[in-house]
């Protein structure tokens, strides 16, 4: 049995109205994801000052405006707002969102002189995104990119996906099948502002004042609830990143939408929760990413009532800076300015000394350096290491980070093929630690291995807080730290060849296994060290009580863990209600379905 190692995939439970089970062991697995719900409340942060490079400011607020097809009428709502921004620093950073424009519209380039950027939102702006299948759904997505792309003097590296705030409209399968992709022309995005934000009286981090209004959740009711909304994550206002390629700048909550559904258009209790939010972010350190539009929801004043309210409060604690502005910042603080796409499958953003930062590891040289975040300092102190795995990926291997020690700093699993060897089949495998201070070479973990056993994961199954080595035959391995790698005398269950979701259906702190292809289906709870995993039910795809496919042709089919349900979002689920299909956990560990 082999598994597909893209699909492997661990989903931890959303950060909703109660803490996340997530064991410490397994706070690497979103490495190796592709979901853009894995933040949460606890996990470590990538805050301002790492990445903007300017000091004294702690927190961005991105200006993001949607839905532009006749830039005369975004001209003359944004134009107060844009003079307004002007009197800060003679810079005017507001990013637009743009459907279908002439590319030679000569407001474009005094807007872009101005300091705006043009950014994409498909040209068709498909509500929901897949209601026209993939293809057009790819299609008016890879339009939009090359399109702002023949703009002159402008390169779009943002996208927002149309409703985001108001229907259940992002989905994986586009991270994976589109975003992540390269158009025709060989264009693409590095950034995307899709998922929401929402604070909650859920951080110790935050004022109760802030978070609360007469003593009930200040933001939360912003959430279109009725629509059973699931597209947003909680008390995580950082960039983060989305399967290989896509870094996530997540909007706030409320956007004027949200705010106008609640309690109609240009209330000024919208303003309001916009100044409580943006305290928030500053208290943080984080990104306020605003969702506006000139329809008549809120008005350019208001805007303005914002931005004063960042200037007088804040300062220049706070800086105003478009996508095209947050990406190149992003890029020259914490990649030298080389290209995200470039150098993606060797710079990892781990939190390599379990502090709550996220500190970078960076392969790119033979003898490596690994990047920590100093909060006394206020920047970046270099490590030497770890060293010699840059050979291992040219040769065809692959690095694994995991927890292998109490104190829960991060170890690296590697592996190679084997310079020369006859057998082309042959790895060679080692580990190293970070000890606190500096990477320590495992001397006991270096020895061969076939290909059965060099690609894997590292999973903490039992929830013990060390995790376990799965190979790519589904063995499972326990670490020994005298004795090495010791296989278990259970695997993986049979059958398993792709769709594979690792997933705490019973909140017991242990891994079961969800998966579901063209093969057929199955859930398994996982018991304990002992027997492994032991089937609650299974059968062939499309069958009575069977499970969505997780995996369809071996691609994304846009499956994602959030608040106790596995989710699918994809052209196969538009015509249902909220467009969404879902399996309560309670529900797929039912023997028989209902």
């Amino acid at each position: 049995m082999r598994l597909l190692s893209l699909l492997l995939l661990l989903l931890p439970l959303p950060a909703l109205a109660q803490p996340p089970v997530i064991t410490p062991g397994n706070r690497f697995a979103y490495l190796d994801d592709l979901d853009p719900y894995y933040p949460h409340t606890k996990f470590p942060k990538l805050t301002t000052p790492q990445w903007v490079g300017e000091d004294g400011v702690e927190a961005v607020v991105v200006l993001a405006i949607d839905d532009m097809r006749d830039p005369k009428k975004y001209e003359a709502y944004l134009r107060p707002i844009l003079d307004r921004l002007k009197k800060i620093d003679g810079r005017a950073p507001v990013s637009i969102m743009t459907c279908n424009i002439d590319p030679m519209d000569k407001r474009l380039q005094g807007w872009l002189k101005e300091g705006l950027s043009l950014e994409v939102h498909t040209v068709d702006h498909p509500c929901p995104y897949f209601k026209p299948g993939f293809a057009k759904a790819k299609d008016t997505t890879d339009r939009g990119v090359d399109l702002l792309n023949a703009v002159p003097n402008s390169k779009p590296v943002a996208f927002r996906m149309p409703c985001c705030d108001s229907l259940n409209t992002p989905s994986p399968r586009h991270w994976a099948e589109v975003f992540n992709k390269v158009t025709d022309k060989r264009n693409y995005l590095t950034l995307d502002s899709s998922v929401f934000m929402c604070y909650t009286a859920a951080d110790p981090d935050l004022p109760k004042d802030l978070v609360l209004d007469a003593g009930k959740e200040r933001f939360k009711k912003y959430l279109p609830g009725d629509r059973d909304f699931v597209n947003w994550i909680e008390n995580y206002p950082y960039p983060y990143v989305i399967g290989q390629h896509c870094w996530q700048f997540p909007c706030m909550t409320p956007s004027d939408w949200e705010a106008q559904y609640l309690h109609k258009p240009n209330n000024p209790l919208t303003v309001r929760d916009w100044k409580a939010a943006l305290d928030c972010t500053v208290a943080k350190k984080g990104v306020f990413n605003m969702v506006f539009h000139p329809h008549g929801w809120i008005k350019a004043e208001q805007v303005i009532e914002f931005i004063d309210h960042a200037v007088e409060k804040h300062g220049t604690k706070v800086k105003f800076l478009t996508f095209k502005e947050a990406h190149d910042r992003l890029q020259k603080s914490l990649f030298a300015g080389h290209e995200w796409r470039a150098c993606s499958d060797s710079v990892f953003l781990v939190d390599v000394n379990n502090d709550g930062y996220l500190d970078i590891v960076d392969f790119r040289s033979r003898g490596g350096k690994t990047y920590l975040w100093d909060t006394d300092l206020k920047g970046w102190r270099i490590i030497k290491g770890p060293d010699g795995l840059a050979l291992n990926l040219v040769l065809g291997g692959g690095v694994r980070f995991g927890v292998l020690q109490k104190n829960g700093c991060a170890s690296i699993a590697h592996f190679a093929r084997v310079p020369g060897d006859k057998a082309p089949d042959t790895f060679r495998e080692g580990l190293m630690h970070f000890d606190g201070d500096k990477w320590i070479s495992d001397l006991n973990f270096k020895k061969p291995i076939d290909a059965a056993s060099a690609i894997y994961r590292l999973l903490d199954l039992d929830g013990d807080g060390i995790c376990e080595k799965i190979d790519e035959a589904g063995n499972v391995f326990a670490f020994d730290v005298a004795q090495g790698w010791r296989r278990l005398n259970f695997s993986l269950p049979p059958s398993i060849h792709a769709g594979v979701r690792f997933v705490d259906l019973d909140a017991d702190g242990k891994l079961d296994v969800v998966h579901a292809d063209e093969n057929g289906f199955g859930v398994h709870r996982f018991l304990g060290m002992k027997t492994g995993w032991t089937k609650v039910r299974a059968g062939k795809a499309g069958s009575l009580g069977a499970i969505p496919l997780i995996a369809r042709n071996g691609t994304n089919n846009g499956c994602f863990a959030h608040s106790g349900q596995l989710w699918w979002a994809n052209e196969d689920t538009v015509l249902l209600k909220n467009h969404v299909d879902r399996r309560a956990y309670k529900e797929l560990l039912m023997s028989k379905t209902k």
